[in-house]
């Protein structure tokens, strides 16, 4: 006899798997009576389902005989319709069987012990509408959902057996109705209640009996911009019995004295959203020793609890109530007791009461003229401060005191205002100040028209020196660099009006300009000294012809990107001697002007980025061989040649071309590639990919879009000892290679857009891979069952309906265990490879 198994694992998505189990069990059938049942309902395997169907008919218990009577099937497909189709299959062997224990037959074909009732399960819900007492005998479900928005309160009656499902411990409810079982409170397990109820009448007597809630959740409207409050929703003193309460959220409800409450002090959340007709809370809440959070929005309250101060664990504390006038300094800056406490006042006028204590507080954000002069007039209470933010317009009066006074300051983030300058005097006394961001507006593409702000502060220009500069979004700003501090680690400057070059030389080690102009670009280059220059478009779409001589410190820079007239390239090699990373663009309109492309030999750069190139192999010939220490090469939109220089590159690690028109890769010499990704390039022939499947040293290979009028993938590539394969189908090829199964290396295997209907089966020997890409693949026949021993921790494909090359969950099933598919790579699978 096959060895016992005590409890075999059911699947109802693998019946024939399930079935042989149980066969192994020395209590077969008569523990498995339920399991057969299922089984015969569902297999589509004939032999299986006649066995089973003699054992029901001939020896399980009458209750089940009589419900196997039923002719209705429990269908096996995915999706909501199918869902639907087995609840109704059970509700009709229930109704047939009084005696069926209808849980046990539910959570059979379901994961999980929850039960959800939905809108689209419309063809179910009319029947159990004329049979709500079917619904207390899922008893055993631990979770039940019902969302029914929209339906008024036809479904009403249905919720009228929810006490008999004791075993309950989550309940939600959303829809019109209009109430809920006057004994509810006869479920001793509940610990989770979510009530989204516009329509409830009132709550019943018994919900002070429900003693295990530890969240309760109820909202008196549905979630939108014309929501109104549940007016009916006004007695909550039933909470001060919930002795176990963690979590209470109320929303839109019509509560307005809530006075007598005692809120259980076990609670550890507290949320109050819109509840407009509040008008008092308990009268002191300083009992709940484990509160954490506390959020209320409402219009209409003027007095908060007393003992918020006295909580010792609060850590979030969030008003917005325009009616309370005035707020302790402890609750709102926070005191040594509770250095974490984080506040939002959504009142901008409310009064602060006078600071007792030192606060602890290390960041703040200043958002009124209000808040900023409170704080100044009260700076020696927080000699902790390291980041500040100032977000608003200035005050009708300066102040004597000023930000200098705040010495442990290290970030900065101001707002450019107007007659707000004062606040920065002898900011350059913060010796400590590391980051600065200056903006106008927050968002992106704003235009500073009204009032617009000009000119920066020259007082930045006394900072000996910073590691973050940032300077964005205000779009009338031109800043001169003799307003900027000598020394920056890293600047970034963006979208403002213009940056003007002045006299007085300054360091940077890296510079980033986005949609800005440089409004003298040579002169720029004069009185700049930075390791790594990325100017943006804006400076690189101008004609201008720099001289390199010229540059202030050429020998630090190590990162540049060149759009001048090439024959100039020469020169930049020639001075930027300890230049790394170089990127290239030319303009694709001029063939002659990158024919005329020279260069003079540059064996200390490493990286080299070609853009727009629309030349001759010849003059590209000319560049590579001048730099023959490159580790890293990027060809983007080029053409104008066919074939791919004859040059050696020893040291090359990683090779990336992107819409690119050669034909032949065969030229090129290297020992030591990693990473091959060619994207796009139309017109690459069977023989290039063969030259680099001889690559032995490659670890990732990303071929995707080549010449459609290729053959097949050369089986030489599985010799390679690859970590990322990624290949997508060729016009005419429709088989998956099965050769890839011997790749015992692959991490990520990404096989796209090939016509095969079914997936290799000798793909499972890939037991190490991690990720599988198969989008695009129109798959007709099941994945076997073998791709379960796969041990894949992402699975990429995109199965939306409106996708042509899709295919079915179901079909795919084998391959997601637990994952859920994604449409597209992660970053570090598809990008971090090929990078530099």
């Amino acid at each position: 006899m096959s060895e016992s198994i005590e409890t075999p694992i059911f699947n109802f998505f693998e019946l024939e798997a399930s079935f042989e189990a149980i066969k192994g069990c020395e209590n077969y059938p008569e523990s498995f009576y339920y399991e057969i049942f299922v089984i015969a309902k569902s297999t589509a395997d004939k032999h299986i389902r006649t066995a089973c169907n003699t054992i029901i008919k001939k020896q399980a218990p009458e209750a089940l005989q009589r419900a196997f009577k039923s002719r209705k099937k429990l269908t096996q497909k995915g999706g909501i319709k199918s869902v639907n189709a087995r609840l109704i299959s059970i509700l009709e062997y229930g109704l047939l069987s009084e005696d069926l224990d209808l849980f046990k037959l539910y959570s059979l074909i379901s994961r999980a012990p929850e039960l959800g009732l939905y809108s689209f399960s419309k063809e179910f819900l009319v029947q159990l509408l004329e049979h709500p007492e079917v619904l207390g005998r899922f008893n055993g479900i631990e979770s039940l959902k019902i969302h029914l928005k929209g339906e008024g309160n036809t479904y009403d009656s249905i919720l009228k057996d929810i006490p008999k499902l004791t075993s309950l411990k989550e309940i939600d409810i959303e829809g019109e109705f209009e109430q809920l079982p006057e004994d509810i409170g006869s479920l001793p397990n509940l610990k989770k209640l979510k009530l989204v109820v516009p329509c409830l009448k009132r709550f019943p007597n018994t919900m002070s009996q429900l003693t295990s809630l530890k969240k309760v959740h109820i909202e008196g409207a549905y979630w939108s911009r014309d929501s109104a409050d549940n007016l009916n929703l006004t007695d909550f003193n039933w909470l001060t019995k919930l002795t176990k309460l963690k979590v209470l959220k109320l929303r839109y409800v019509g509560v307005q004295d809530m006075s007598q409450v005692v809120f259980p002090a076990s609670l550890k959340r507290i949320e109050f959203f819109s509840l407009d007709e509040l008008i008092a809370l308990p009268k002191d809440v300083s009992h709940l020793k484990q509160l954490e959070r506390f959020m209320m929005l409402s219009n209409s309250i003027t007095r908060l609890s007393n003992g918020f101060e006295d909580l010792p664990k609060l850590e979030h504390f969030e008003l917005i109530a325009p009616k309370i006038d005035s707020i302790s300094a402890t609750l709102f800056f926070g005191d040594a007791t509770r250095p974490k406490l984080f506040t939002k006042i959504g009142n901008n006028e409310i009064n602060i009461a006078p600071m007792t204590e030192v606060s602890q507080r290390e960041s703040i954000t200043l958002d009124t003229p209000k808040l900023l002069s409170f704080v100044l007039e009260n700076a020696s209470f927080f000699p902790n401060l390291k980041t500040i933010t100032v977000n608003c317009e200035a005050p009708e009066t300066p102040h004597k005191t000023s930000l200098a006074v705040f010495k442990n300051l290290t970030t900065l983030n101001y707002k450019l205002a107007h007659n707000l300058d004062w606040l920065l005097k002898g900011i350059e006394q913060c010796t400590k100040l590391k980051n600065v961001e200056l903006y106008r507006f927050q968002e992106w593409h704003t235009k500073d028209t009204e009032f617009p702000v000009r000119t920066l502060p020259n007082v930045f220009s006394k900072i000996v020196q910073l590691e973050n500069l940032m300077i964005k979004n205000a779009s009338a700003l031109v800043i001169n660099t003799d307003c900027l501090p000598k020394q920056i680690s890293n600047l970034t400057i963006s979208e403002i009006k213009g940056i003007e070059a002045g006299t007085v030389p300054f360091d940077v080690f890296n510079i980033e300009i986005k949609s800005t102009p440089i409004l003298n670009l040579q002169q720029f280059h004069t009185v700049i000294s930075a390791t790594k220059f990325n100017l943006g478009h804006r400076n690189h779409d101008v004609d201008n012809v720099l001289n390199f001589k010229t540059f202030r410190h050429p020998e630090n820079i190590e990162s540049y990107e060149f759009t001048s007239d090439v024959s100039q390239l020469d020169s930049l090699l020639k001075n930027l001697v300890n230049l790394k990373e170089l990127t290239i663009t030319f303009k694709k309109d001029n063939p002659e002007h990158n024919n005329g492309l020279t260069a003079f030999k540059h064996p200390n750069l490493k990286i080299l980025r070609i853009e727009g190139y629309n030349g001759s192999t010849e003059a590209l010939e000319r560049l590579l061989t001048h730099t023959p220490n490159l580790e890293f090469l990027g060809i983007f939109e080029a053409t104008g040649f066919d074939a791919f220089p004859t040059v050696s590159l020893p040291q090359l690690k990683k090779l990336r071309m992107q819409s690119v028109e050669l034909k032949t890769i065969d030229n090129l010499n290297v020992e030591t590639i990693e990473a091959v990704k060619l994207i796009h390039c139309d017109h690459i022939n069977d023989e290039s990919i063969e030259t680099i499947s001889r690559w032995s040293s490659l670890k990732h290979v990303w071929l995707e879009g080549l010449n459609e009028n290729g053959s097949t993938y050369p089986e030489s590539i599985s010799e390679l000892n690859l970590e990322t394969l990624f290949i997508s189908a060729h016009n005419r090829e429709e088989k998956i290679p099965t050769w890839i199964a011997n790749m015992k290396s692959l991490r990520v295997l990404g096989i796209n857009n090939f016509k095969q209907t079914i997936l290799p089966v000798a793909l499972t020997r890939l037991t190490q891979l991690e990720v599988l890409s198969i989008s695009g693949c129109e798959f007709s026949e099941k994945v076997s069952e073998d791709f379960r021993n796969l041990n894949l921790k992402k699975l990429v494909y995109w199965t939306s309906k409106f996708n042509g090359s899709n295919m079915k969950s179901e079909l795919y099933a084998p391959l997601e265990h637990k994952l859920v598919s994604q449409r597209n790579f992660d970053e570090e699978d598809s990008e971090a490879p090929f990078k530099r």
